[in-house]
């Protein structure tokens, strides 16, 4: 038996379109803060076993709170 598709129309196979939902107050942002971790990254402390862990554990911490 042969196989039939649907055709799919530009607009059911449109991406949904993404806004933004509101931040952080950019007066709140601390921007010393900000160079810190960008300095961190450029280093590559996040790519250790240890911090990776250690960063897992807080993202999973913080799912479950929720």
């Amino acid at each position: 038996m042969p196989v039939t598709r649907r055709r799919t129309t530009t607009k059911s196979a449109a991406k949904p379109k993404l806004k933004l939902v509101g931040g952080a107050d950019p007066s709140l942002v601390r921007l010393p803060k900000v160079r810190a971790a960008q300095q961190r990254i450029a280093n590559g402390y996040y790519d250790r076993d240890a911090v990776r862990d250690r960063l897992a554990d807080a993202l999973l911490e913080e799912i479950l709170k929720n």
